[in-house]
């Protein structure tokens, strides 16, 4: 029996305890339900930040391209000798600078000097014979006049006179056609310039025309660009373009605009003088820097204001004012799809938008969707500061 009300006792406490514990538990539950709620309804009526920024509507835009040209002398000239013959002497090599008349080369001229002398020496018999060829005709011609001697003999040494006389011109012509030769194997510059290439050396035999030397003009250099038909329109001549040569920017002005279209290339070459001294080889690569207007309206929009839209289309986030009850300055996000006709590292013009000026949101257009409420986060801050 007293183990019954034993037994009946711990089943009461035992009972009692688990009241206890489940009160314990139900107030509990019942004082954590209340903030849950009023939490939510805080969630309800929080409104996100965003960066909203105002675009006016342009009428064009510029597109700024850069085209590859090439650096080239104003004059550039391979010097060849004019008659064959062996390389003598080389006074200049590549990279040395040349005056106008200065020699670069020569060739050996010993065997057209001993022929110059050779006929020369002719030269001077013909002359003797000429003398007395004259004195001849006189004394005849005195003769004559006694009539001590024949008319023929007075015709025939005329003719002799006309016959030494034509063959001393000739030898006279020869001996200048050799001292032509002499000064010709003589290679001079002919203007002030930079030896390019030296492709002789001392001893070599060379042919009439073969290329000795490249000579260059490095004083006044052009850049040779081609450029897009279509652009080359919109150019005129003196006009002053930017030129970047070997990280450097220098101003040329166009001197020739080519009104033939390349057939490879499908560009027409545009031809620049540098305004100023530059002291690069010929051949460097220059890179021509155009602006160009394209004649469309459009905005100009930060590229963090562009979101992917469905089938590969484009979209911006729209931001119009909305009437809230609770907030002021509150915009409701609307999608607009757009297209993109032009971009640069930070900026994109697009077209699509309706109105001559809209807000937009700019930044973090994956924390949004279209229809949610924001605040414009420049607003709140301002705000936030007064």
């Amino acid at each position: 029996m007293m183990a019954l009300h034993s037994s009946i006792r711990s089943n009461l406490r035992s009972s009692k305890s688990v009241f206890l514990a489940a009160s314990l538990l139900l107030m509990s539950a019942c004082s954590d339900e209340l903030p849950e709620s009023q939490s939510k309804e805080k969630q309800a009526d929080y409104i996100h930040s965003a960066q909203i920024e105002r675009v006016s509507r342009q009428g064009s835009y510029n597109v700024h391209r850069e085209y590859v040209g090439k650096l080239e002398a104003k004059q550039q000239t391979s010097m060849r000798f004019e008659f064959a013959g062996r390389i003598s002497q080389v006074y200049k090599d590549s990279g040395d600078l040349v005056e106008t008349g200065e020699v670069i080369a020569s060739l050996d001229t010993e065997l057209l000097s001993i022929q110059v002398d050779e006929l020369e020496a002719q030269q001077a018999q013909l002359k003797a014979q000429l003398t007395l060829n004259s004195a001849n005709l006189a004394r005849i011609e005195s003769l004559r006049n006694k009539d001590y001697a024949s008319a023929q003999r007075f015709d025939e040494l005329s003719a002799e006179k006309s016959i030494l006389m034509a063959s001393l011109d000739g030898l006279t012509a020869s001996i200048a056609t050799l001292n032509y030769q002499i000064d010709r194997a003589q290679l001079k510059a002919p203007y002030t310039g930079v030896v390019a290439q030296r492709h002789v050396s001392t001893g070599d035999l060379v042919s009439a025309n073969m290329a000795a030397f490249s000579l260059v003009n490095q004083g006044e250099q052009q850049v040779s660009v081609g450029i897009p038909a279509e652009v080359a329109k919109t150019l005129s001549l003196k006009q002053t373009l930017p030129i970047v040569i070997a990280k450097n920017t220098y101003s040329g002005s166009i001197l020739a605009i080519g009104q033939q279209v390349n057939p490879q290339t499908r560009t027409v070459e545009v031809r620049l003088a540098l305004t100023e001294d530059v002291k690069i080889a010929s051949g460097a690569i220059a890179r021509v820097a155009i602006e160009q207007t394209v004649d469309m309206t459009g905005f100009w929009v930060p590229l963090t204001a562009i979101t992917d839209g469905i089938r590969g289309q484009w979209n911006v986030y729209a931001a119009s004012p909305s009437e809230h009850q609770q907030h002021k300055d509150v915009y409701q996000i609307s999608a607009k799809t757009i297209q993109v006709l032009h971009t640069t590292e930070e900026r994109a013009y697009i077209t699509g938008l309706g109105s001559d000026a809209i807000e937009l949101v700019t930044t973090g257009l994956h924390r949004y969707v279209p229809g949610q409420q924001v605040k414009n986060a420049e607003t709140q801050l301002a705000g936030g500061n007064e």
